[in-house]
């Protein structure tokens, strides 16, 4: 997949999360109409990257939020990964 692709699919979640999580605040919970959305942006991400992909996906998605929450990873040489779109992106194509 290319960067530009990459990056469209990760804002828009990030966009739709922002939406939800504001709805959520003044009362309306609408994760039972996202879920679908979610399951098939899930769905394609496995489809690209495998189960292990995905899983690095989940993790700087959700865990993360999206690089800002501040979590670190780091692969076997002790280099920094999943940090930013970019970096989640280059460690996702590096190891499909």
């Amino acid at each position: 997949m290319t960067y530009e692709r990459f990056l469209k699919v990760i804002l828009s979640l990030q966009k739709q999360n922002k939406v939800v999580n504001k709805a959520y605040k003044i009362g309306f919970d609408i994760m039972d109409f996202t879920d679908s959305y979610h399951g098939v942006i899930d769905e394609l991400i496995k489809e690209c990257y495998g189960e292990d992909g995905f899983n690095w996906w989940d993790w700087y998605c959700w865990e993360n939020n999206f690089g800002q929450k501040g979590l670190e990873a780091w692969d076997e040489n002790k280099n920094p990964i999943c940090y930013s779109h970019e970096s989640l992106w280059e460690y996702l194509e590096s190891n499909l």
